[in-house]
């Protein structure tokens, strides 16, 4: 193993504490020199950006700052950026992103590990309502007397029901369907570039968006909140839903009309387990969706939190084991405008940032050089550093 390499800190506050054990912290110390409790949030203080100026590497994280070609340029040595967080280049200017591209500068994220936490979330709420889990406790905590279930509820159970996935080519919708594997449910995906192989490969069958809408008992949204998907999901979508069916969205609040939304569980026609909400999380105080039976508001639990947030950290920590033993990485994170080791690749907006072309970056056969990385790094730093 090489000398340590210096790594230096960018992201919120404390978060550091909570993504590493102890052991992780020994663990890192032994290949890496870093200071701890002095995270990088703000890139225009000259004070702040002295503690980067000599880093080889950046563990990028939640709330860190946009990254412009200025602060790359403050980062000299820069080789690689691991961040803690679903995508490494989503603050990246496209500027940025041409200035990493052309110093050879790499990345990696922790999709995977952060992903985990919200397919299991899904599939909890598939399998409580399936069996109307809060509907009944609402209404039996209400009436307080004996329920005919066979009357009150006579669509609960799981067997043969079906569970629709918008989006499915998403990294968590693939840990979503992977999940309910062992399960009697029918499974059917839509996303614009999913292949009927690919489905099959998870379980399901491919079909449209508004089949999915029109069959589903359980309808799982995971389809990115960009500009592109605002309000993807509405009024006709929405009223195919079959009576009683359940929608739930763990992915942005901002896929969904919100006023169509409304209309329809307001109607109580269908009901929705809602982790996400637009325009606002959470929603105003005097919003009708507010204590009704057939709606289940969360406060964004569904990604990591808690103990969850170690399984990221270890992500990182390896990554960063990695690099010092000149491995292959695990996650690497190709940039949006390629390179030499990922390519462009082209794919319609409105599919999830990791779609089913990029899954190269998630497998063991995907495994990218550091040492090879790192030497076109040290190469390329020998030209423009913008």
């Amino acid at each position: 193993m090489a000398g340590k390499f210096k790594i230096g800190i960018s992201m919120k506050p404390g978060l550091p504490e909570m993504l590493l054990t102890d052991s992780m912290w020994e663990r890192l110390r032994k290949v890496a020199d870093f200071t701890r409790h002095q995270e990088v949030m703000d890139y225009g203080n000259p004070a702040e950006m002295a503690r980067l100026s000599d880093i080889d590497y950046l563990w990028y994280g939640w709330e860190a700052p946009e990254v412009t070609p200025q602060v790359l340029a403050a980062m000299p040595n820069l080789k690689g950026i691991v961040a803690s967080q679903g995508s490494a280049y989503v603050k990246f200017t496209t500027e940025a992103l041409e200035v990493a591209k052309e110093r050879g500068i790499f990345a990696t994220n922790v999709q995977v590990a952060n992903s985990l936490p919200v397919a299991e979330y899904c599939l909890g709420v598939t399998l409580l309502e399936s069996k109307y889990y809060m509907l009944s406790q609402r209404q039996y905590e209400r009436d307080r007397k004996p329920v005919d279930r066979e009357q009150a509820y006579p669509e609960a159970g799981t067997f043969g029901k079906t569970v629709g996935i918008v989006t499915a080519t998403s990294q968590i919708a693939r840990d979503f369907m992977t999940l309910l594997k062992p399960f009697d449910f029918k499974v059917i995906a839509w996303s614009r570039h999913l292949s009927d192989e690919t489905a099959a490969r998870y379980g399901a069958t491919k079909v449209s968006l508004d089949d999915v809408f029109r069959y589903s008992d359980i309808v799982s949204i995971h389809t990115p909140g960009i500009a592109q998907t605002k309000g993807m999901i509405g009024a006709h979508e929405l009223g195919l839903m079959k009576d009683g069916a359940l929608l739930m969205n763990t992915a942005r609040g901002i896929v969904i009309d919100p006023e169509a939304l409304e209309r329809e569980l307001v109607s109580g026609r269908i009901r929705a387990v809602l982790d996400v909400t637009y325009p606002s999380e959470p929603l105003p105080p005097d919003s009708p969706l507010w204590n009704r039976d057939n709606v289940i508001l969360t406060p964004h639990i569904a990604g990591s939190m808690g103990c969850d947030l170690k399984r990221m950290g270890e992500s990182v920590v390896r990554e960063f084991e990695h690099i010092a033993a000149g491995e292959p990485l695990d996650h690497p994170e190709p940039n949006p405008l390629g390179d030499a080791n990922h390519p462009i690749v082209e794919h319609d907006p409105k599919d999830c940032n990791a779609t089913e072309a990029d899954t190269g970056a998630h497998g063991v056969g995907s495994k990218r050089s550091v040492a090879g990385q790192s030497a076109a790094s040290a190469d390329s730093g020998k030209g423009d550093r913008r």
